[in-house]
C-alpha cells in the first residue's frame, strides 16, 4: 500500500519575546499531518488529517500564517505530537510506503520523532519521491524541480474550491492525483534510514 504524506510546518520568529532563535536539532515543528491512501490504480481510498499543536515555537510564524492560512488559536485544542503521531502511524499501519512530494517533508518528519524521543533506534522506510516522477515526466527543467501546483496545472488535474494548496490534506491529495495522471508502471522505491539524522 501506498500512502500519500504532506506535512505543514511552523518554524521560529522573533515575537518580541526573545524567544526566536532555531533548534538545531528542529528547525520545522509540524503542525499538521495530511495523508491519503492510494491503491494500485492510484485511486484515494482512505484519508488522515490531524493538527499538532506547536510547543518548540509556540506562536505560528507570520509567513507560515499567511500561506497556510492557520493562526495560533487554531491549534489551542489540538494534539500535541507525542499524542499525535501515534494516530498517524495507526494509519498507516504495517507494510506501507509512503509517497512524498520530494525528501524535505521525509527529513523533517523524523526530526520531530526523533526531537521528540518517539524511537530509540533508527527508523528505515520505503518512500517513493512523486517530485521526481512528475520532474521527469513532464521534462521540467527550471530551478530543477517542479512545484506541486505546477505539476498540477501542467497535468490539467482540476483544482478544486474545497481541497487548498499549503494544507497538509490538500497537498497529499494533489500529490496522489498528479501520480494517478502520471500513471507510471512501476514505482522508484527508495530508502530512508533516520541514523543519520542523530
Amino acid at each position: 500500500m501506498l500512502t500519500v504524506v504532506d506535512l505543514e510546518f511552523n518554524q521560529a520568529y522573533e515575537f518580541g519575546n526573545g524567544d526566536g532563535e532555531p533548534n538545531p536539532n528542529c528547525r520545522f515543528e509540524i503542525i499538521q499531518i495530511g495523508a491519503v491512501k492510494i491503491d494500485n490504480n492510484y485511486n484515494v481510498v482512505d484519508s488522515f488529517n490531524i493538527l499538532v499543536k506547536p510547543t518548540l515555537y509556540p506562536q505560528i510564524h507570520p509567513y507560515v500564517e499567511k500561506i497556510t492560512g492557520f493562526k495560533t488559536e487554531d491549534f489551542n485544542y489540538a494534539p500535541r505530537f507525542k499524542e499525535a503521531y501515534p494516530k498517524f502511524r495507526a494509519f498507516l499501519g504495517k507494510d506501507t510506503t509512503l509517497g512524498t512530494w520530494g525528501y524535505s517533508d521525509i527529513k523533517a518528519l523524523f526530526r520531530n520523532i526523533i526531537f521528540n524521543e518517539l524511537s530509540a533506534s533508527p527508523v528505515i522506510i520505503q518512500y517513493v519521491d512523486i517530485q521526481k516522477i512528475a520532474t521527469s515526466h513532464l521534462k521540467y527543467s527550471r530551478g530543477g524541480v517542479i512545484g506541486l501546483k505546477n505539476a498540477v496545472e501542467a497535468l490539467n488535474i482540476q483544482i478544486k474550491d474545497d481541497i487548498n494548496f499549503h494544507n497538509a490534506l490538500g497537498d497529499a491529495y494533489y500529490t496522489a492525483e498528479v501520480l494517478k495522471h502520471i500513471n507510471p508502471n512501476k514505482l522508484p522505491v527508495r530508502i530512508f534510514n533516520s541514523n543519520h539524522l542523530k
